[in-house]
């Protein structure tokens, strides 16, 4: 079994930040908060994700992101991927290009 993980200890003013952030309007934030203030408090990531009704990847994602950004973990990155692939390779680019050549216009 692997051993559980926890949020690191907060000072007092990330506490208090942590408090007043359970006022946010924005979802993301405040389920970020949700998930954090009881593990800070010790309790396990499959009870915290059974009361916020999410799974234990997300607040384990969650815990990993603010023990790594700090208090920069509780604004949404960007989703776009961080690479791309290309969609033909350079053989099917050139069938491609030689059919729209070829077009009956």
């Amino acid at each position: 079994m692997k051993t559980p993980t926890f949020v690191r200890s907060f000072s007092e003013e990330e506490r208090e930040a942590l408090q007043g952030g359970l006022r946010s309007k924005n979802a993301f934030t405040l389920r970020r908060y949700q998930a954090l203030l009881p593990s800070s408090r010790g309790e396990y990531a499959p009870k915290i994700a059974e009361s916020l009704s999410c799974g234990e990847q997300t607040v384990r994602d969650a815990i990993h992101d603010i023990n790594q950004r700090g208090l920069h973990a509780f604004v949404a990155r960007s989703s776009r991927p961080k690479r791309t692939r290309d969609a033909f390779d350079k053989e099917s680019a050139q069938a491609l290009e030689a059919m729209l050549h070829r077009s009956l216009r």
